[in-house]
């Protein structure tokens, strides 16, 4: 995350720098230099700088992180989510919390193409979470 994070920032800045090269390479030419030569080189240039300074700012950040310890968790007893029946045939077969909640059962239904989403945009569910997320 903090390689990502530094990575991001210095990107930015990296377009930036290529950005102000760019506008102004062109004066190159009057010192008698090619200026498609000029800002291949410069632009690798500044392209090793960016993964010097992308290395760097990480390490610096690593070593500066203090690893706290974290706080014991509180441990629940688990209870059964499925519940066979007894050897004397007298229990139920249930699923969930307890036997005598009233949950009703979680149905997914299916959604065609070219149905609204079920995500209330209006949209046909192709064109809204039917793209293959």
């Amino acid at each position: 995350m903090v390689l990502l994070q530094t990575l991001d920032r210095k990107w930015i800045d990296h377009l930036y720098a290529m950005d102000t090269l760019r506008e102004g390479i062109g004066l190159r030419a009057y010192g008698q230099a090619n200026p498609l030569i000029e800002y291949q080189k410069e632009g690798y240039a500044l392209f090793e700088q960016l993964k010097h300074d992308v290395q760097e700012e990480t390490i610096k950040f690593l070593y500066m992180v203090q690893v706290q310890p974290a706080a014991p968790l509180a441990v629940q007893p688990a209870r059964p989510a499925y519940r066979a029946t007894r050897a004397d045939g007298n229990g139920d077969r249930t699923r969930g919390p307890a036997a005598g909640s009233p949950v009703a059962p979680v149905r997914a239904a299916k959604v065609g193409r070219n149905d609204p989403c079920p995500c209330g945009s209006g949209k046909k569910y192709k064109k809204c979470h039917g793209r293959g997320e």
